[in-house]
């Protein structure tokens, strides 16, 4: 048995056992939350509590260092993930097989390669869902305020955007709804949902809920300035990202035109090319430039994306 093998296989266990703990622990928190929805309401605020003090989530670290959040829903089971990561470690592992490197190298190599898939993946599927949240926030701020105009409770409200809504708006919202039958405020749980999801909005329309709870005053007008305020901030959304098109262009361009020059240097000289892979300088400089590509390309989307966020 090589030590490539060994190496592999620990990491494929610890692969494993990282999928089993992310499941346990999301479907762990979905638990405490509704059990501590269930149980805010039961006792009273002036009654001393039985309940043991809230603990940090056992995953926590985990799930930072995953760029993965539990109550987010994924497209792609976490698990599926986390096999990615790993399949992506054993490429870097038969890729050192033919440049050579000393094996302490390839080792932290295939774990940086491995965490940065995983985050991706996690990170991606994240910010689509905070994008989707966020560019149908305006369309739920204006069936809010129609629904309380015509005179229903802002409860009924929600459970009709938990049936009409696309996801994941609907989705959000059939929590919400779950938790206002378990005795939760209805500013708490659409506080919640910022908490869960960080999309500022969400934050704002419970800061306007409790406002309004406490002080009374006509609560369609304050929805309608605050549907007024969110469409203006996604059409400012849609601006900076239509300025930074050309940003993001050349960005990608320049990630890209090393391969298609390596191309084409080979289809005019196929000789000089060849070093790169017979050669252990060559394979070495290869391995360098392929790094730093990667590398540049990466800092110039964390730029981009910084720079568009609102």
């Amino acid at each position: 048995m090589t030590a490539q093998f060994w190496i592999v296989l620990a990491l494929l266990l610890l692969i494993g056992a990282a999928s089993v703990a992310l499941v346990l622990d999301g479907r762990q928190t979905r638990m405490d939350r509704h059990v501590e929805a269930a149980l805010s309401t039961s006792v009273s605020a002036s009654a001393p509590s039985i309940r043991r003090p809230k603990l940090a989530a056992k995953g926590l670290l985990l799930h930072r260092l995953a760029n993965y959040k539990a109550g987010i829903p994924q497209a792609i089971h976490p698990l599926y993930i986390l096999l990615a990561g790993a399949i992506a470690a054993m490429a870097v592992f038969y890729l050192n097989s033919l440049f050579e490197y000393p094996l302490l190298y390839a080792t932290v190599a295939a774990f940086i390669v491995a965490l940065m898939v995983v985050r991706g993946l996690f990170g991606s599927q994240r910010h689509r869902f905070v994008n989707q949240l966020f560019r149908q926030m305006p369309d739920t701020i204006g069936l809010v305020t129609s629904a309380v105009r015509s005179g229903l409770p802002i409860g009924e409200a929600f459970r009709s955007i938990a049936r009409e809504m696309p996801e994941p708006t609907a989705g959000q919202f059939a929590i919400i709804i779950n938790e206002l039958n378990l005795g939760r405020p209805i500013e708490e749980a659409m506080e919640d949902v910022y908490r869960r999801t960080e999309v500022a909005e969400y934050g704002f329309f419970a800061v306007t809920l409790a406002v309004q709870m406490k002080a009374g005053g006509s609560l369609c007008d304050t929805l309608q300035t605050l549907a007024d305020t969110v469409r203006q901030r996604v059409g400012m959304a849609d601006r900076a990202k239509a300025m930074a098109g050309e940003v993001i262009f050349s960005s990608r361009a320049l990630s890209v035109s090393p391969v298609v020059i390596g191309a084409m240097l080979y289809m005019v000289s196929p000789q000089m090319v060849d070093l790169l892979f017979t050669d252990p300088t060559g394979r070495k400089l290869l391995a360098y430039a392929g790094c730093s590509v990667l590398t540049g390309s990466l800092v110039m989307r964390w730029m981009v994306r910084r720079g568009t966020t609102l």
